[in-house]
């Protein structure tokens, strides 16, 4: 089934998908006897992947062996122009019997961080982290893509990349552990899983940003490493001054009897 971790007022506010079963991240733990058997089939989605990402990393963790994230949440299914149901709740789940849990102590950590949840999930938005980067407050920016994404697509200004298959074998190249971290991934399910362990590890300032660096990106900001080729483009098109950058021939001939330029010939030999 389809398991949507986000409050009720907003799948009532901004739909949901079909047949989607409703148990809202706080409550996730303690409504395991929801949910098929630990072998079937199960698809996390909330908004943007940052508590899908949580509770499939949790999930995982207690046993349930088929569970995935949507990627980019219900805001990338709705990008897609993919159908949601508004203004109604989905039926309520029916309850069976709760799973086996093996490790106690786990589950008790895990339902303990789910129900101590704060608003907002432990996210910071992309304005939010660009208007604070502007007034000077200093963030350390953990990038957790791979290295490859990281040098290929480029990443936000004073980003270091610790990819989050390394980071936990890592962690003496973090800050202490009271000092402002801002994890980032593409969408920002990786950024949420690794944001999550690191606060099971009392990291106490860790916050994901909220659909990643796709978010940043998308909000017009900046990244290192990359040429913004359409931005680029466009200002330069649109600041061509009087002539483009053209000089006339009869022009360009009383120059050379004065103060002649630099001359670049760039044909090929056999024209010349």
């Amino acid at each position: 089934p389809l398991l949507d971790v986000r409050e009720p007022p907003k799948l009532k506010k901004d739909g949901y998908i079909e047949a989607a079963l409703n148990i809202p991240i706080r409550q996730l733990l303690q409504n395991l006897n929801k949910l098929p058997a630990m072998d079937k089939p199960v698809v996390i989605y909330c908004a943007s992947g940052h508590r899908g990402g949580y509770a499939l990393a949790a999930l995982k963790l207690l046993g349930y062996q088929n569970v995935r994230n949507l990627a980019g949440g219900l805001g990338a299914w709705k990008k897609a122009e993919l159908p949601v149901v508004t203004g109604s709740l989905p039926a309520a789940p029916a309850a069976g019997s709760m799973p086996e849990i093996k490790d106690q102590a786990l589950f008790e950590l895990l339902k303990g961080f789910f129900v101590e949840l704060p608003e907002g999930f432990y996210t910071i938005k992309a304005d939010k982290l660009n208007a604070d980067i502007a007034e000077g407050k200093t963030y350390n920016l953990i990038d957790v893509r791979r290295e490859d994404e990281y040098q290929k697509n480029g990443y936000i200004a004073g980003g270091v990349n610790l990819p989050m298959e390394t980071i936990f074998a890592n962690l003496d190249k973090l800050p202490a552990k009271d000092a402002p971290i801002v994890i980032y991934c593409v969408s920002g399910h990786r950024g949420s899983i690794v944001a999550m362990g690191l606060r099971l590890l009392c990291y106490t300032n860790v916050v994901n940003l909220a659909g990643g660096i796709n978010a940043w990106k998308a909000a017009g900001f900046p990244l290192e490493g990359v040429v913004d080729w359409n931005a680029l483009w466009g200002d330069f098109l649109a600041n061509l001054p009087e002539g483009f950058y053209t000089i006339s021939a009869t022009k360009l001939n009383e120059q050379l009897a004065d103060k002649p330029p630099f001359l670049l010939d760039v044909r090929e030999a056999a024209e010349l």
